[in-house]
């Protein structure tokens, strides 16, 4: 024997410290740990005690064990020792792969699309294919998911890769920290160069008892595959949206994200659906795209904007009265709350409607008393010879537009809880009876009418304190 062991140096290496949490971990090490000899993903005392036992030994001797020659000269020894204690520490090396949410109050986000049946997000919804610790490359992805609220979160078909990839291990812990100290724990299995975990993971609380928007849901995964000590294994970051009820309609993304972020923090109907009805008037409307949502942007005829729903208006950006209703309408049931009505809103006695604001020149001299104001289409002819004598003028703003169109045929709202809203400006709730608020909302929003003289258009004013127009389902 060329080395030996004095009580003293023996009575040393027994008491050096276990791994800490932490410790020497290098994301970027591929080897593993070469002083890893009991396989269990780490270098420490059980390595040692394996080491310990088999000193002197030479194959065939009873003590010998292949997996404790380190240096591979056949013979364990100080060489082999040396490779230990420089190793002391190590811990292989796991990386979050991918993860699905789950779970009894899970819901699918859909993708935004024009029109259709637009699909839904796949799954994983976190996968980081090329381990870099990020699903920000090609081939990742970091897809949305909901949940209603007060409700628990639920993960399943969690995997990691590990290195080495000859570990074998069972019942290794498994435990993620997410928002508001939230905790999934479980175990998993060790196998060909990644960690499976075959159970649910379920949050041991649940989500807030109000809507929520988390713009990262992170959850930060610890993996401690000698059974005791933790190490880093990587953090998933998905957008997580918590609805008030459970989500009715198609749930696009932006439904989600306009409506989550609006009534975050809210924890009753009327309090939510205040919430995002404010989210509208300001008239400045994002998808989730964080582009800018507008109503006639740049345009004063309305048969020249052909977006007449949510879904279009999400992905053109720029849509009718009855795009902007839809919205509203999806925004609100996208959050559980249902009883959202269309209401059309028609002159009773006109063609159509000019929202304000117009200028009437004098009495009007087109010769038809019912529309004595000469007045040119902004859709197209014929023109009055003599000109105009009602003209467009800088209008009421509407969503990301100062002087949308303004001459139509109707025009579109929403009824919620006995109010009603109209989003294309984000004027209202007008409130009362059907009629009160179909006269409030006439009051603010009409400058006159318009219908044909002969071949020509030709307009009348509004009777301020009478309602011309009436509110239909």
């Amino acid at each position: 024997m060329t080395f030996s062991l004095n009580l003293t140096v023996l009575v040393g290496l027994l008491l050096l410290p276990g791994i800490a949490r932490g410790a020497d971990f290098d994301q970027d090490r591929n080897g593993g740990c070469p002083g890893d000899i009991d396989g269990d993903g780490d270098t420490d005392q059980s390595d040692l005690g394996e080491l310990l036992a088999a000193w002197c030994a030479h194959p065939g001797d009873p003590d010998w064990n292949p997996n404790v020659d380190l240096d591979g000269d056949g013979h364990v020894g100080q060489g082999d020792l040396g490779i230990l204690l420089a190793d002391w520490g190590c811990v292989g090396v796991t990386q979050l792969e991918q993860l699905t949410f789950t779970g009894a109050s899970f819901h699918n986000v859909t993708v935004d699309c024009p029109s259709g049946s637009c699909p839904a997000y796949g799954t994983p919804h976190w996968l980081d294919s090329d381990l870099d610790g990020d699903a920000d490359d090609p081939g990742d992805h970091k897809y949305p998911v909901a949940y209603t609220r007060n409700t628990y979160v639920s993960i399943a078909d969690l995997r990691f890769a590990v290195t080495p990839a000859d570990l074998e291990l069972e019942d290794v812990p498994v435990v993620g920290t997410g928002p508001d100290g939230m905790l999934f724990a479980g175990t998993g299995t060790v196998s060909s160069g990644e960690l499976v975990v075959t159970d649910t993971l379920t949050s041991d609380v649940p989500l807030p008892n109000t809507v929520a928007y988390y713009g990262t849901f992170d959850i930060d995964w610890t993996v401690a595959l000698d059974g005791t000590s933790f190490f880093p294994a990587g953090v998933s970051r998905n957008r997580v949206y918590v609805s008030y009820d459970d989500p009715m309609g198609d749930r696009l993304e932006s439904y989600f994200d306009i409506s989550t972020q609006a009534a975050h923090g809210q924890d009753n109907v009327e309090d939510t659906i205040d919430a995002i009805w404010t989210e509208f008037t300001d008239l400045h409307v994002e998808n989730v795209r964080g582009q800018v949502l507008g109503y006639y942007r740049g345009i004063l005829c309305a048969s020249h904007c052909t977006v007449y729903d949510a879904p279009g208006l999400v992905m053109y950006l720029n849509g009718q009265c009855g795009a902007w209703a839809d919205l509203l309408r999806q925004c609100f049931r996208t959050q559980g709350i249902g009883g959202a009505y269309w209401i059309t809103i028609e002159p009773i006695a006109d063609e159509g409607l000019l929202v304000r604001n117009y200028d009437f020149a004098g009495e009007g001299t087109s010769g038809c008393a019912g529309w004595p104001y000469r007045l040119d289409s902004p859709c197209g002819g014929p023109y009055w010879p003599g000109g105009p004598e009602c003209t467009d003028a800088d209008g009421i703003p509407g969503q990301d537009e100062p002087n949308p169109a303004s001459y139509f045929g109707r025009h579109f709202v929403v009824k919620i809880n006995g109010k009603y809203y109209d989003p294309s400006y984000g004027a209202g709730p007008y409130e009362g009876t059907t009629n009160e608020a179909n006269l409030l909302w006439e009051q603010s929003a009409i400058d006159g009418y318009h219908g044909y003289c002969g071949p020509y258009h030709a307009a009348r004013k509004d009777a301020y304190e009478v309602r011309e127009t009436w509110f239909s389902y």
